[in-house]
């Protein structure tokens, strides 16, 4: 029986070799920098790789510094985060780049402590900032790397408790491998991603199989552990394309939405909500909100098929969506929505759930 330091070099070393010899050739490992680092690993939170390249190159041509995404307005920033979701993290971004400019030159922290007071910055990207770009010697722990982990070790503490997550953190501070953490972390990270899969892993292949606990007593696919799954429940939204036809133009209402609830900072069409109970069309006729539209209209003729409908999953929510249609001459008076001529919404952040319901009335 090999003991635990003797343990660890040796996945050390295995792990390195393969990761050398097998490495996906990821943008952003091509030239490191620490923005490029930072930009990556924001825009792959909740994000597969295979996504996230594209929004990855477009924010890089963007804003090649950290200057420039500094210097951009949330709008423009939305805008290129437009599909991604989880739309905090595109503000974040921008906030945490406006940090990096007046408070450190234009250069990220070298510090775990500094590090911490960027927005959106938590401890596994933390980790990756100062272990991809700086190499120094600090864990980070994705979901990749708790499955890697759970399994290489067997670990049966849940991921989603605070209990097991020390449990995880505690064995790759221990695990690392200081002489080399860049390619230590991201080999871990990659295991997880090519090899160690979710289901079905290709354990035959695994540089580390022969040390891998989990494999040995053929419970792989039953790790890592979750307490317990978050409930879905139904949220119920109509929507309402106002076109308004002046001038021999079409326009059509847009808002910004506000406040702390979902899509904050993105735009929509005129919305009715009626949480987790649906509504007829002759119960959404009948709200105050509707008649409230309506009574801002001039000469408006509501259409009481919808034009589309469309179901979007969230972590928590499982939105029911429909898109009306209103016709009508103009408005009645001041509004506080925007109109905007129809064939510029694409210049808008809208939510990919409206996205969705424009691109089936196309």
């Amino acid at each position: 029986m090999p003991s635990v330091s003797s343990l660890y070099r040796a996945i050390q070393r295995e792990l390195g070799a393969w990761y050398d010899a097998h490495h996906r050739p990821l943008p952003w490992r091509q030239a490191v920098s620490a923005y490029h680092v930072l930009l990556s690993e924001i825009i792959l939170q909740q994000t597969r790789v295979e996504q996230g390249i594209g929004y990855y190159h477009r924010f890089v041509e963007a804003f090649p510094r950290v200057e420039d995404l500094a210097g951009a307005t949330e709008d423009e920033v939305l805008l290129l985060w437009q599909g991604l979701g989880y739309y905090s993290r595109g503000r974040n971004l921008r906030r945490a780049a406006q940090i990096i400019v007046s408070d450190y030159g234009g250069e990220l922290p070298h510090t775990p402590e500094e590090l911490s007071r960027l927005p959106g910055v938590g401890p596994y990207t933390r980790g990756a900032i100062l272990s991809f770009a700086y190499d120094l010697p600090y864990p980070t722990v994705d979901g990749n790397v708790y499955r890697v982990l759970s399994r290489l070790f067997a670990l049966t503490d849940p991921i989603d408790t605070t209990a097991g997550q020390r449990v995880y953190w505690a064995l790759a501070e221990a695990l690392l491998d200081r002489a080399h953490p860049s390619r230590h972390n991201q080999g871990l990270i990659e295991l997880g991603a090519l090899i160690c899969l979710p289901r079905r892993p290709l354990c035959v292949e695994c540089p580390v199989g022969d040390y891998c606990e989990a494999r040995q007593r053929g419970i792989q696919e039953q790790l890592p552990v979750k307490q317990g799954r978050t409930e879905v429940r139904p949220r119920y939204m109509y929507y309402f394309l106002v076109r308004l036809q002046t001038e021999g133009e079409t326009s059509c209402l847009i808002r910004r939405r506000e406040g702390r609830d979902i899509w904050h900072g993105l735009y929509e069409y005129p919305l009715i909500e009626s949480g987790e109970t649906p509504l007829s069309v002759e119960e959404l006729c009948e709200t105050k909100e509707f008649t409230q539209l309506l009574g801002g209209l001039r000469s408006p003729s509501f259409h009481p098929t919808p034009l589309a409908t469309q179901t979007h999953r969230l972590s928590h929510r499982l939105i029911q969506a429909s898109l009306y249609l209103i016709d009508c001459a103009g408005l009645a008076g001041a509004t506080d929505y925007l109109v905007i001529p129809e064939g510029e919404q694409t210049s808008y952040a809208f939510p990919v759930l409206i996205q969705r319901l424009r691109e089936k009335i196309r």
